[in-house]
């Protein structure tokens, strides 16, 4: 074995604690805090799906594209679509081009909502990272920013709808996102 393929093996630990691990950036104690600010029964499934809504407007996904995010069947889809209308952050749309095809659009609450969970995400981090000098910063901003243009260029993802990052073709996903987790809760 080579020493890079040592180094990507601790790269792919690291993203991993990163993204899973109980202290990580996005496990379940940082997430049930960042969770806390957004509405009752907004799951980190559901606000994966509120922010692929706003990366994709416009025009705003469908609710195939939401299950092709999820990797998970229409039927999935749309019971995290049918919450998040409930909760009155979303709505369903008629599509403009062509009147059959509905689409699942952010409502002005659903907008706010994202907008403070971004506040609060950069909180937290900034929380994270307290201690680290500007340079640092800017260096792993630099790097993860090339790591996200190489994993697009790289790594495309075949028949991902528009607005899903390639990165999670490594389980990456971007900096500020809270990850999925199994199943709806």
């Amino acid at each position: 074995m080579s020493d890079r393929d040592e180094e990507l093996r601790g790269l792919d630990a690291v993203l991993q604690e990163l993204r899973h691990a109980r202290y990580g950036l996005y496990g379940p104690l940082v997430r049930e805090r960042f969770l806390g600010g957004l509405p009752a029964g907004v799951t980190p499934t559901g606000y994966r799906v509120l922010r692929f809504i706003e990366a994709s407007s416009p025009p705003p996904p469908t609710v195939s594209d939401i299950a092709a995010l999820l990797l998970s069947d229409r039927a999935r889809a749309v019971r995290v679509v049918d919450r998040l209308a409930a909760a009155g952050l979303v709505t369903r749309v008629r599509d403009t081009v062509d009147r059959r095809i509905r689409r699942v659009a952010l409502t002005d609450t659903g907008r706010r909502h994202v907008a403070v969970a971004a506040a609060r995400r950069t909180r937290l981090l900034g929380e994270a990272i307290a201690d680290w000098p500007d340079e640092d910063l800017a260096r792993l901003t630099d790097y993860l920013e090339r790591l996200n243009a190489s994993v697009a260029r790289h790594l495309p993802v075949s028949g991902a709808p528009e607005g899903a990052g390639a990165s999670e073709a490594l389980g990456v996903s971007e900096a500020s996102d809270v990850p999925e987790v199994s199943g709806d809760r």
